[in-house]
């Protein structure tokens, strides 16, 4: 059956969606023509929307309606033909602005007869293929006035239809025209329809357009432009917005905005499907004189850009779903009240997670006292222990996610979680402030007033304001990356364009560094070579991105502080962002004493107390105090004022609004205050995710972005603040450890690979420079580094290749502190295992495995370094695993003298250093399994950290079971010492002195 008019064939796009329309369309509706006999005239009472739908429906048959036919000669009513549209008897006054809408849509519905619009030359010579590359609504200029018109015939037949649905009350069907309930989806290109939203509206449009007689000549452009959904849309939104906006002149609607229609219009349009389906494309004639790409070159970028952020979304939905899994196994393990439950031993208590109070993650038996907001709207509430006892020892800290509910007497939760995150711990030791996302006068937070109250620590606690602000960066990178007005421009570019573009780069002189003059920058402090080259090419402003990978040791912070202070003696505006707080905190401690004018952006309860002077809260309240205590002291006034007029209804109902006034000004006196300190600071800084901070958006482009540690951020999450500048610097050290990801789904898509690690490697590398000078390890230490991780490209500053414990004051000269390597092995020197060193898994559910001989051996060698002088403050143990952590910890708190010994998972040491490090490997198994031992990049971070001396301890027959660590051990044996480590009483084992380690070789 012929589906196109004789001379015609449908295009691809236009047949399938003709096909598919035979499956979802009623049969009554007749593809195999589009000429139609003369449609009944719209004045025939007995033709109507909701005649037609009645009929329809009163045999229980198929309830869609019968195509609307509307004749091309005769006006068009400004609403749908019912009796309860039309209400004729009814004449309702307008103003200007309603009479000024009503001849624009007249004028916009008076269409002539289809043979009366004649084409001009112009439009008979529109390409139909070049109608198809083209993701934005088509106008006039693209398709001609006929076409258009044609189009809004059709669409305002579709809207009108709606707008009966919507009078009638048949809201699944509104969601069923919308496409919001059909299930079908179809692949293709372009701007036609590619999912399942998209489809469906096609299809539900196609007999209302092929209804009404196409322009003569131009059946190829409509035929193509009937399933380009974004001009669809684009029309039926029109065309629906005005239909209920007559409707409510009519008195139908008291507002056309509130109806459900419009309202499942603007869910629709919400949706990530529909955005990316109706992206705004640039203008690729402006992108081409900006960036000197070809127009094809242009197109295939936009094209990366669009896979990459369709890929990324869905591994971010990923992500998000395993964030969420876990956070729920978190609170699960935090049991709820059953009230028909018979009270359960302490030894269950312990075994089910209600011991957490013991593991210091827990804080039950609190009550509320008050609550106040705080700067931004955070809504604070103050918790004391009951009976004002002190709280119990808690390794909550300020910034740490928790989770708070109600409790029974016996402390199991029993209401749902008010997720929230430490403010302060009260000096007195009695209380602690929580802030609360939910706001006052919530009914769940009612829930706690009175009430016992229990607060959790929840480890990797999902946060939502995250997972949207990084999907909220890669759409904008998707509709505007390639924007001419996008002041990233160049960097989107860049990283998304392809080898043969490096023409371009050289072009603007980005690869050589030697032409740019810092010495007059430089003041006296001495940088090495490699150094000097980042900060030159730093602040290189024709350079669009520069990645700088800095190895451990090598000055990357103090670099990075340099480079951002002569960036603004440049005259630059600069954003400073990094993963995590710690890690902005440190630079801005670093930035303080430059004499900049620096602001920090970020919850206050998640700032340092050494930076705290810095951040943005702190500078509003200075700024603010005494406008405050004359604010205080008029509220007071009033509320005095209050209390002596409350018979008088009217007087007091006038205090209240003054009140009520006066909270209005200091609010908007707080937001001008922040405008004004944000747009006059020379640098800004933040995490990634808090750049998104609405105070920060609104400011005008920075001139320079830098983002510390980017190898530990995930890509989207770096597009926050790279969006907002011309030119972006990535730091960090892709060979450390990368971002954190709990779903393996998403490793393996490629959520795990940082934007520093794919930019390091474009364009043969030409965008990054390594440092390769290191100022903090001994050499022995820096040379397994090196080969293992950086090529042979870090080498040892003379400063620091030789130097030992023994030459630190007061340290005594033993053969440990004359050592900078030790391996310490829990087996034999003929390969038995010592007893005691198995490990075990960990009883209280976690997964985590922890070692009681190593843990035994690590403290002797604690208590060694310290008898030998070395300071408690100089000395860290590291382990992978957080049972053995905490294990740890409590054997060292029995021994007074290693009160300052530092104890630490690997992952939260990255950054920091110490003169002594311990590190306790933990696994010993005959299978040989080494977990996440074997992360090349993970104990790299672990190596590392120490200056003068590393200490293993470990099961050497099971960790060479592992190549790469065997290689360790190896380098262990030949530039240190090997010791056979016989775990029994402190004051007893020994350690054996035959140094032959049979296990490696």
């Amino acid at each position: 059956m012929d589906t196109a008019p004789p001379g015609f064939r449908c295009s691809s796009a236009a047949a399938t969606v003709i096909s598919i329309s035979r499956t979802f369309l009623p049969k009554r509706i007749n593809f195999s023509s589009f000429s139609r006999p003369s449609p009944p005239s719209l004045h025939d009472s007995s033709f109507s929307p909701l005649h037609i739908r009645n009929s329809a429906g009163s045999d229980g048959g198929d309830r869609r309606p019968k195509t609307h036919y509307y004749s091309p000669r005769e006006p068009r009513p400004s609403v749908p033909s019912t009796s309860l549209l039309q209400n004729s008897g009814r004449k309702n006054k307008m103003d200007g602005e309603q009479h000024r809408r009503q001849q624009r849509q007249k004028k916009r519905r008076e269409p002539a007869a289809a043979e009366e619009c004649v084409p001009s030359e112009e439009e008979a010579s529109i390409s139909v293929t070049a109608l198809y590359q083209n993701g934005d609504p088509l106008g006039r200029r693209e398709l001609g006035k006929c076409v258009v018109r044609w189009i809004s015939q059709g669409m305002r037949s579709m809207a009108s239809d709606m707008a009966s649905a919507e009078i009638l009350g048949e809201f699944s069907e509104l969601r069923q025209r919308l496409g919001l309930e059909v299930g079908a989806a179809i692949s293709n290109t372009s701007g036609a329809a590619t999912g399942t939203g998209e489809l469906a509206f096609v299809i539900q449009g196609q007999p209302y357009l092929y209804a009404i007689p196409m322009p003569k000549g131009m059946e190829a452009v409509c035929l193509k432009v009937c399933t380009h959904y974004p001009t669809l849309f684009d029309h039926f939104q029109r065309e629906l917005r005005d239909i209920l906006q007559d409707l409510q002149s009519k008195s139908v609607f008291p507002d056309w905005r509130t109806t459900e229609s419009w309202k499942l219009l603007k869910e629709f349009a919400s949706s990530a499907q529909h955005r990316a389906a109706v992206r705004k494309m640039t203008d690729a004639k402006t992108v081409h004189s900006a960036l000197g790409m070809q127009l094809e070159k242009v197109t295939l970028v936009q094209d990366k850009i669009d896979d990459f952020v369709n890929r990324m979304s869905e591994l971010l939905r990923i992500e998000r779903d395993a964030e969420l899994e876990f956070t729920q196994e978190e609170l699960d393990a935090v049991p709820h009240s059953d009230e028909n439950s018979e009270p359960k031993p302490i030894e269950y208590l312990v075994s089910h997670g209600q011991s957490q109070q013991e593991q210091c993650d827990t804080i039950c038996n609190l009550n509320a006292i008050s609550s106040s907001t705080g700067l931004g709207g955070m809504h604070l509430v103050l918790f004391r222990a009951e009976g004002n006892h002190m709280l119990p020892p808690t390794t909550l800290s300020p910034g740490d996610m928790v989770c708070v509910r109600t409790c029974d007497s016996r402390g199991a939760g029993a209401t749902s979680c008010l997720q929230g995150f430490v403010n302060n711990l009260g000096e007195d030791g009695c209380s602690i402030t929580v802030a609360l996302e939910s706001r006052h006068g919530d009914p769940t937070f009612s829930k706690l007033v009175g009430k016992s109250v229990r607060i959790d620590h929840i480890h990797g606690l999902a946060d939502s304001v995250t997972y949207e602000r990084n999907c909220e960066a890669l759409m904008l990178l998707l509709k505007s990356g390639l924007h001419k007005k996008n002041p990233s421009l160049a960097v989107v570019a860049t990283l998304f364009g392809d080898n043969e573009d490096l023409l371009w780069l050289e072009e603007n002189q980005i690869v050589d560094w030697g032409e740019t003059n810092i010495d007059d920058l430089m003041e006296e402090e001495r940088f090495d070579y490699s150094q000097l080259k980042a900060i030159a090419l730093g602040l290189n402003k024709k350079r669009p991105i520069l990645v700088i990978q800095g190895p451990p040791g090598t000055g990357k912070t103090g670099l990075l502080t340099k480079l951002v202070s002569l960036a603004v003696r440049q005259g630059e505006r600069v954003l400073v962002t990094s993963p995590t707080n710690a890690a902005v905190d440190n630079i801005v401690e670093r930035l303080s004493n430059m004499g900049l004018n620096i602001v920090r952006v970020g919850n206050p309860a998640r700032i340092s107390t050494s930076v705290a002077s810095k951040s943005l809260g702190n500078i509003v309240d200075d700024k603010l105090a005494v406008f405050r205590k004359e604010f205080e002291r008029r509220k007071s006034d009033l509320r005095k004022d209050l209390r002596h007029c409350l018979k008088n209804d009217s007087l007091a109902a006038g205090i209240r609004q003054l009140l009520k006034q006066l909270g209005k000004t200091l609010k908007r006196k707080e937001r001008d205050m922040i405008k004004e300190i944000l747009s006059t600071s020379q640098v800004i800084l933040s995490t990634n995710t808090g750049s998104a901070d609405p105070h920060i958006r609104r400011l005008d482009s920075f001139d320079l972005v830098v983002i510390d540690e980017a190898g530990q951020a995930i890509e989207p999450s770096c597009w926050i603040p790279i969006l907002q500048g011309k030119r972006c610097i990535l730091a960090g050290d892709q060979c450390q450890l990368a971002p954190v990801i709990l779903s393996k789904s998403a490793m393996d898509g490629g959520l795990g690979i940082s934007l520093l690690e794919r930019a390091s490697t474009l364009h043969d590398g030409v965008l990054s420079t390594q440092l390769t000078i290191q100022y903090r390890m001994n050499e022995a230490i820096c040379s397994w580094a090196s080969k293992e991780m950086y090529g042979g490209n870090l080498h040892s500053s003379a400063t620091v290749a030789s130097h030992l414990l023994v030459d630190s004051p007061f340290v005594k000269v033993t053969w440990i502190t004359q050592c900078p390597l030790l391996l310490l092995d829990t087996r034999m020197p003929y390969g038995s295992l010592y007893a005691g060193c198995e490990e075990h898994l960990d009883l209280a559910g976690t997964g985590s495995f922890y070692n009681d001989g190593e843990a035994d051996i690590v403290v002797h060698h604690v208590l060694n370094l310290i008898y030998s002088g070395v300071s408690p403050n100089a000395i860290a143990v590291q382990s992978p695993y957080i049972a053995q952590v905490k294990l740890l910890r409590d054997r060292l708190y029995e021994f007074p003298e290693a009160s300052g010994v530092e104890v630490a998972t690997i992952d939260s040491f990255q950054g920091r250093e110490a003169d002594a490090i311990i590190i306790s490997m933990v696994r010993s198994n005959t299978m040989g399994a080494v977990g996440f031992l074997g992360d090349s990049r993970r104990m790299n971070v672990a190596i590392t950290r120490g200056r003068k001396h590393v200490a293993v301890v470990c099961d050497s027959s099971t960790i060479c079971h592992n190549t790469f660590l065997a290689r360790l051990l190896r380098h262990i044996r030949r530039f240190g010492r090997v010791k056979h480590a016989e775990p029994g009483s402190l004051g007893g084992f020994g350690i054996s002195p035959n140094p032959m380690l049979p296990s490696i070789g």
